[in-house]
């Protein structure tokens, strides 16, 4: 698999997501996406990871499997860094959305690690704001306080 949408998906999302922007506040399209990005979660659940490499594995190979790019994880003393590369939102969405289509990744992310024993009062985030002009969909999250 590649990490770019299939030829009929663009279009069609491209139209949708202009949709969406005109009817909804970009709050609103940020808690839809975190939202469906939990829902993905539960449908690609993660098993047992007693490491941090173990966890990395994990949501590769969920990404791997959709062709959606990868994750690096690293340690940053409070701080876990979720790196994404080659994520496809850009292509489908436009690079205009990627704030708000971004919160589907803080989304799983965050309930994947919810999902094999984090402390629910730790969250996800989008690590400062991303660049509509990097054609290469890399997006970095924090997972902490």
């Amino acid at each position: 698999m590649t990490d770019t949408a299939t030829p009929q998906w663009p279009p069609f999302l491209s139209l949708f997501a202009q949709e969406l922007t005109q009817n909804l506040t970009p709050k609103l399209l940020t808690q839809l996406m975190r939202s469906v990005g939990t829902q993905f979660s539960r449908q690609h659940t993660l098993h047992f990871a007693g490491t941090v490499a173990d966890m990395q594995k994990g949501m590769n190979d969920v990404w791997r499997e959709l062709g959606w790019g990868r994750v690096e994880i690293r340690d940053a003393q409070s701080w876990l860094v979720l790196t994404h590369h080659r994520a496809p939102l850009r292509t489908v969405f436009g690079p205009d959305n990627l704030t708000w289509a971004g919160a589907f990744l803080e989304g799983v992310y965050e309930a994947w690690m919810h999902q094999l024993g984090a402390d629910s009062h730790l969250r996800v985030t989008a690590a400062g704001s991303v660049d509509p002009a990097d054609p290469s969909g890399t997006m970095v999250f924090l997972f902490g306080k």
